[in-house]
Formats: structure tokens, sequence, C-alpha cells
């Protein structure tokens, strides 16, 4: 699994994740998160979360370059964000986002989206 946040917030959803017995790897920006997953063997990352809002490249421009220049299509990605309007969700349902959460993720919304694309990826 990818983190992707730059925000505070980032090790106490670390903590979390890793109390779920989840690996994590964390990039700084958008730049950092496509580098990362460009330079992995394929399969290596079970998920990635994407804040929308990072310095350098935001996360709609890295999961365009993830969906389209990678070809990294069956890997979910998943929007971590502050903002909740429609149309923003609707932009990331548009640009390959599997799904739409918003920040801060609690700790049972976050073993259910675990589970869920965790059981959705070995259902493959």
């Amino acid at each position: 699994m990818v983190l992707l946040y730059h925000h505070k917030g980032a090790r106490l959803l670390m903590m979390q994740l890793k109390k779920m017995k989840c690996s994590t790897q964390r990039a700084e920006n958008g730049r950092a998160a496509v580098d990362v997953l460009r330079d992995s063997l394929r399969g290596s990352f079970d998920m990635v979360l994407m804040d929308l809002r990072m310095p350098i490249m935001d996360g709609m421009e890295a999961t365009k370059l993830i969906r389209n220049e990678l070809n990294m299509k069956d890997l979910p990605i998943i929007a971590l964000t502050g903002e909740m309007s429609s149309g923003v969700r609707e932009k990331c349902e548009s640009m390959g986002f599997d799904g739409f959460y918003p920040k801060p993720l609690k700790g049972d919304h976050l073993q259910d989206l675990i589970d869920t694309y965790k059981e959705a990826r070995f259902m493959k």
C-alpha cells in the first residue's frame, strides 16, 4: 500500500494502518508518488490513498499519470480530501479515482475501506 498525504494527519493515518497490519510508503507529493509507482514492481502496491491537495503535483494530476502513463488501471486509488462538494467528487470519478472519502478518515471507516478494497482485489 502506498500512502500519499503531505498533511500533518499522515502520521496518525500511518499509525492506524500499521495497527491494521498494513505496510505503508509515504510520498510527499504527487510527483514522488508517480515515481514510486513507476519504479516499483507491478503488483507491489494494493491501494493508493491520494490526498487531492499536495505540493509540486496534486492528487488529480498524479492519478491521471498513474492511470494513463503508467497504465495502472486496476490499482485502486482513493481520494482523501476536505473538499466534499459534488463537483469535486464528480471530477475525481472522471479522473479515475475508485473512491472518495473525507479527511480525517476515522479508524472504523479506514478499516471498512481497507477491507472493501482488499476483498475486491482478491476476488479478481
